[in-house]
Order: structure tokens, then sequence, then C-alpha cells
């Protein structure tokens, strides 16, 4: 069986496509997300460093490395909906769940064209701190070693606005938007080479001011009512149908046997020392001088400069 690294194409390998009926019992999922609270602002979560304030975001890991971790979870990680759309959609005869996640967004506006955090051979299984992802992704040279991901994001949410918005051929042309969408249904894409965002979620009179929310701000179920806490200090309170739940799930997808066994073989897999030395190569190429870092918490300087030279702007 062959071991050589497949590197996955530059483009999108599928357009996003809604899913209908996702969850058989979408209620469990309610009490799930209930279950879950208090939840942590998506930035703290990502353990990004606290320089900044927090889009009103919030999030909770339901699975992790292939494996539930949120008692309960174990049945909706491994939907069959899920993996079989993925299978169709993506031509794959191997598809491995690797991770579920709940998104708690409360009303405010639309958010930036992003990609989703990439996944590469030695940098998916934590050996890489979250906040460098995003780089490594938008700097294109770590193409070589990513991960062919679905992702299927499910809405648990019957307001207004939140409407899934992408870019098929890149931000320099128009946008397309899945609207109306019912609650339990669901859109599966190539997240992490497909541009897209939420659209702005309720209305602007609800929106937290400034739009921000502190790093370490909490939102708390609370009776019938969600609360955005910093301590004993509420910042914002809203009905329960404001704010807008989404249900994250990644999978692998592999052509074949052969394949899922070249990106889990270990073979030519990155290493956080390999990482830091392209990056440092790069840098240099681009006229930027850094030293490298002691270590991958990225509050450092090296951090700074690795987010402000690979951002999303230009990519």
């Amino acid at each position: 069986m062959s071991t050589s690294p497949v590197a996955r194409p530059l483009t999108a390998l599928v357009a996003p496509t809604l899913l209908e009926r996702v969850f058989e019992h979408p209620e469990r999922i309610v009490d799930l997300v209930d279950r879950g609270a208090p939840y942590k602002t998506l930035a703290a979560v990502h353990k990004d460093p606290p320089t900044v304030p927090a889009a009103p975001w919030f999030r909770n890991f339901w699975a992790l490395g292939g494996k539930a971790t949120f008692p309960g979870a174990e049945e909706v990680f491994h939907n069959p909906l899920y993996i079989e759309a993925a299978k169709e959609l993506f031509g794959a005869k191997v598809v491995t769940p690797l991770a579920m996640m709940t998104n708690l967004n409360a009303p405010s506006p639309a958010a930036p064209p992003h990609l989703d955090l990439p996944f590469f051979r030695g940098a998916h299984k934590r050996e890489v701190p979250s906040w460098l992802l995003a780089p490594m992704g938008y700097s294109g040279l770590f193409h070589r070693w990513a991960i062919p991901m679905a992702s299927a994001l499910t809405w648990i949410y019957a307001g207004p606005g939140g409407e899934f918005e992408y870019w098929p051929a890149g931000l320099d042309e128009p946008s397309l938007e899945i609207s109306a969408m019912s609650s339990n249904q669901g859109v599966m894409a190539d997240n992490e080479y497909t541009y897209h965002r939420v659209c702005q979620v309720g209305s602007r009179d609800d929106f937290v001011a400034d739009n921000t929310v502190p790093y370490d701000a909490t939102l708390e179920l609370d009776g019938d009512e969600w609360s955005i806490r910093r301590g004993t200090d509420e910042l914002a309170r809203y009905a329960r149908g404001a704010i807008r739940i989404s249900v994250l799930w990644k999978a692998y997808c592999f052509a074949d046997e052969s394949e899922a066994h070249a990106f889990t073989s270990g073979v030519d897999d990155l290493t956080p020392s390999t990482i830091v030395e392209m990056f440092q190569d790069d840098l240099k190429r681009r006229g930027v001088a850094v030293d490298a870092p002691a270590d991958l918490g990225g509050g450092d300087l090296w951090g700074e400069t690795i987010r402000a030279t690979y951002g999303i702007s230009g990519y």
C-alpha cells in the first residue's frame, strides 16, 4: 500500500449544498446545547492572546480528535446523514469524523469572510496551537500537507438573519447566499477552501455595545433567556430564540483506503519546528525580520508578526 503524501486540490472540492432534516430528534440537540452552558468566547476557547475584545460568538466542543468529548454527543457525532452526504459530495470512500462543536451567535453584524481553521498532516491533533492554524492556511505555504475536510453546519435557529454567505470563486468575485433556512437544516461545504461568513444576526437594536464583549465573557442560560456576563456583571440579555445556534461537524474525506493511509501513516508529517522554519524563510523573503519564538504560545513578537503578515486581508 502506498504511503506517498497526497495533496488536495487548491480549489474547493464541493459547492455548499443544503441538507434537509439533519437530526432525527432536534430536541435532543437543544438539550445538549442547554447542558453545555455556560459558553466561553470563541477567542478564549481557541486560546487566542487576550489582547483585544472578542466578538459575541461563543463555542463549545462536543468532539475532538475523532472522539466525542461531551456526554450525550456520541450519536450526533456519528450522524449517518453527515457521513453519507460527505461520501457522495466529496467522492470519498473513507469518511472519518474528526470534530464537532456548537456555535452560539448573539445579535451582531455580519462576520468577516473567512476560511475555517485548516487541518494539516502533523498539525491536526493539537500538536500545533489553534491560533497558528489560520495563518498557516492563509499563507499558502503548507498546502502540500492539507487534509481534505467535509464541514457540515446545521442551524437550530428561526430568528431573523444569520444566513450562510459564500464566495465560490474567491473574494474578488460575487458572493452567493443560502437563505430562508429552517431550523434543523444544514449546509455541507469545503469550508477550508471556500470563503464564507455568517450574515447579520438579529436586529441592530439588539447588538452589544461596540459589537464586542470582553475576552473572558461567558454566555449563560438563565431560565428561558441567555445572559452575556463577565463575572457578576451582566452585559446583555436575550430571549432564547434570539441566539443563533449552529452545530459544526468536521470529517476527513479520502478517495480510498490508500489515500487515507497516506495521510495517517505519519510519512512526511509537519512538525512544530518545521512550521516555524518555513514561516521564518518566508518572512525573510518578504523582508520581515523577527526572531524565532521560544514556544508557540503566540503572545510574543513572533506571534504578532505572523498574525499581521498572514491575516485574512490579502488572501
